[in-house]
């Protein structure tokens, strides 16, 4: 009995390793999604009833930095340098 309990583990242990080598790349890139208007007025004005609308405040929060991005990237079109210059500051 304790043979075949054995077994069975070991069938699980490989049919779970099978299972993540199909999908370790899904795992790896999570992709945040920016909050929608809406929600980025509430925050705002949470923010602002306690005095934290600041540039670093809001930069140094990872949604900070994501709005950030996206407003230089598709608003400005020479800001790509210095959104790579801020990404490697933010990453380290």
């Amino acid at each position: 009995m304790a043979d075949l309990e054995a077994v069975l583990a070991d069938v699980s242990y490989l049919m779970a390793m099978e299972k993540s080598k199909t999908a370790p790349a899904a795992r790896a890139s999570k992709k945040v999604v920016l909050p929608e208007p809406s929600i980025r007025s509430v925050m705002q004005r949470y923010l602002a009833e306690r005095n934290e609308i600041t540039f670093d405040k809001i930069f140094n929060q990872k949604i900070g930095f994501l709005l950030f991005k996206d407003f230089c990237l598709n608003e400005i079109g020479e800001a790509v340098p210095q959104v790579k210059f801020y990404e490697e500051e933010a990453l380290s």
